[in-house]
């Protein structure tokens, strides 16, 4: 729509014929004519130059990039080439990649191309920088420039100064290893000299410090491999080559793993023990350090020891490199110590204190018949044989005299009633008044009555019987054992049986059960395993038993159901202490012990009567019995350092036997 007195025209552009169609006034249409004819030329005033130049010596794909990069740095310094450096320059940017933000900060420049310090050429002036293209043809090594006529000549003069000989030298080194494999040390260069391309930038040599010559810094190494000959050859800069020769030659040296080789006789240590414990050490450290993947492979060879125990001789084999070997044969020198040996001795005491007191009084009457009333004992008898008609004998048995046993039956079974005083009154009641306390004449536990005073007649019957003992048993046993260090010693004296602990199933032949037995040892046990620390504190794991067998009790295992057979099996008397102790040398301590006190009082007695005075002694029976044991394990230990010490204890021990010194001396020499 027209605005005001704006000129209105119509264009409509015509592809199929390359027209453009107008509607407008004719005054409008004279001044379109007129535009069109100024834009519709067949030439154009700003006209840019092509050329293309040889290169001798530089490559034309990194040179167009240097160029590209440093014009794009004048016109747009804010931007980095988007593409590879091909493509128009000034206004443009890279490749047309720039956008219309990037073209409106594009700005118009003009360079000097200066000459070089103490030449006597003229400076080269470009005109603005603008649509200047540099593309490199990598088939002839040339670049294809495109640029104003102003532009041209500078672009002349800057291609001739950059192709030019460079004056970085590459030499080549070769390297004859004597001891190192050529492979993992050509690796091993790679890794320390040769980087990463990844990244897509150009590789570039060793950057030395203070180096006189560019060729190092410039030049990248390169490694290569001759297996046939164990040899390296290395491309690179001369003061390069230097480093890395040094490093080949330190890599070089003397064969590392070379090893060492020796036959150790131990003194004091069994062989087979240290050598597990060399070797359970160093697996343990190749454990730890294979699990954090810190050992290479050479290591690993390195650090491989060899431990062989020979029992015969009780020698270790021992195979190691130089680096590791002093090492493990101070390891073994260390285990291979003298040992401490501890002499222990143990006192064993039990003490057995009993008291028992008794008294006690039995009544009884009764009437005189069952006096009469007894036993026969023995019968005298005396036959006769009579002859009657015929063959046949009558044998007649007379008693000529019989022996009966009366009836003082107070406190005793009944007798029977088969003598003919028995008989005489069978009808007559037979009354009996008695105290039974079960007293007896005799302690059934002590095996004695003390005093017993009895008396008796066919109606009047008493007992009475007083007792008291006193009774002291002490058992002193000392068992000595000696061990080393860390050693477990035992002495056992006593004896062996074979206890019943079972029955094996009834054979099917003969129906008959076979006691399955034990072998079991009784008597006094010392079982101790001594530790001497640096500072003469004496650790000890200490087992003390003393048993016995129980003579009166025995257990039933099992009956044969066949035989009717009872297997019984005897009890066994224990005591035992077991503890882990730390004690000084020469201090005697109590290990453990047990006081025991048993006190046991018996009154029986008759309702009412007991409680008279005086008389009530006659209705009762008192027990008293009063029984204490009493067991300690006391604990010496000592440590035997010189031989003096040795012959002091053989000194001491042999004063205590009762036994002739001097022909035990000429016996055992």
């Amino acid at each position: 729509d027209r605005v005001g007195l704006a000129t209105r025209v119509v264009v409509y552009p015509d592809v199929r014929t390359n027209s453009i169609v107008v509607q407008a006034r004719p005054r409008d249409l004279k001044e379109v004519a007129a535009l069109v004819k100024r834009i519709d030329l067949d030439s154009a005033n700003s006209v840019n130059q092509l050329r293309v130049f040889q290169l001798k010596h530089a490559i034309a794909e990194e040179l167009s990039e240097t160029i590209n990069l440093a014009i794009q740095s004048v016109i747009n310094p804010a931007r980095q080439p988007a593409g590879s450096g091909v493509g128009g320059l000034g206004g443009g940017g890279a490749g047309g990649a720039q956008t219309s933000q990037q073209l409106r900060d594009v700005r118009s420049a003009v360079l000097e191309l200066l000459p070089e310090a103490g030449s006597k050429g003229m400076k080269v002036v470009s005109g603005i920088l603008s649509d200047i293209r540099i593309n490199p043809d990598a088939r002839t090594n040339s670049l294809v420039v495109t640029a104003p006529e102003r532009s041209m000549k500078m672009m002349q003069r800057l291609i001739e100064k950059l192709d030019k000989p460079t004056s970085v030298v590459a030499d080549i080194k070769h390297f004859l290893l004597e001891n190192a494999d050529a492979t993992s040390v050509a690796e091993l260069l790679s890794e320390l000299f040769v980087t990463d391309e990844t990244g897509g930038g150009t590789q570039l040599g060793v950057q030395l410090a203070g180096a006189e010559d560019a060729s190092s810094s410039i030049v990248p190494l390169r490694f290569s491999v001759d297996v046939r000959t164990n040899s390296i050859f290395a491309v690179g800069g001369r003061e390069a080559l230097e480093v890395v020769e040094a490093v080949v030659v330190r890599v070089d040296q003397s064969d590392l793993r070379k090893r060492k080789s020796e036959v150790y006789l131990l003194q004091n240590q069994p062989a087979t023990e240290i050598s597990d414990a060399v070797n359970a050490f160093l697996q343990s450290q190749r454990d730890l350090l294979d699990g954090t993947d810190l050992v290479s492979p050479f290591e690993q060879i390195e650090r491989e020891v060899i431990v062989v125990a020979e029992p015969a001789t009780n020698s270790l084999l021992v195979s190691a490199t130089p680096r590791y070997y002093d090492e493990v044969m101070k390891m073994i020198i260390s285990l291979d110590r003298p040992l401490e040996q501890v002499t222990v001795q143990a006192l064993i005491v039990e003490v057995e204190l009993n008291n028992t007191d008794e008294f006690g009084v039995e009544l009884g009457f009764q009437d005189s018949v069952l006096f009469d009333r007894g036993t026969v004992a023995s019968i005298e008898t005396l036959s006769q044989t009579n002859q009657a008609d015929g063959n046949a004998q009558t044998v007649t048995q007379n008693i000529v005299s019989s022996e009966g046993v009366p009836g003082f039956n107070f406190n005793q079974p009944f007798l029977g009633n088969n003598t003919l005083g028995s008989l005489s009154g069978p009808a007559m009641v037979g009354k009996q008044a008695l105290s039974n306390f079960q007293m007896g004449r005799v302690n059934g536990d002590l095996g004695f009555g003390g005093l017993v005073l009895s008396a008796g007649s066919e109606s009047i019957n008493i007992l009475l019987r007083a007792l008291s003992e006193n009774r002291k048993v002490e058992v002193l046993s000392r068992p000595m054992v000696q061990a080393l260090h860390n050693q477990t010693g035992l002495i056992h004296v006593g004896q062996t049986f074979q206890q019943v602990n079972g029955v094996s199933a009834a054979n099917a032949l003969t129906g008959v059960s076979q006691p399955s037995l034990e072998e079991r040892a009784v008597g006094i046990q010392l079982t101790v395993t001594p530790r001497v620390s640096p500072d003469g504190t004496i650790v000890m794991e200490v087992v003390a038993t003393k048993d016995q067998i129980s003579p009166n009790n025995t257990v039933p295992i099992s009956a044969d159901p066949v035989t009717g057979t009872t297997f019984e099996s005897p009890v066994i008397d224990t005591a035992t202490a077991q503890a882990s102790v730390s004690v000084r040398d020469g201090q005697t301590i109590v290990l453990g012990g047990m006081i025991t006190r048993t006190e046991a009082t018996t009154e029986r007695r008759v309702p009412w009567l007991a409680e008279l005075p005086l008389l009530g002694a006659v209705f009762r029976y008192d027990s008293h019995t009063l029984r204490r044991t009493e067991l300690l394990i006391f604990l010496t230990p000592r440590i035997m350092k010189t031989p003096a010490d040795y012959e002091e204890q053989k000194q001491v021990e042999a004063e205590r036997m009762s036994f002739s010194l001097e022909r035990a001396e000429e016996m055992h020499g």
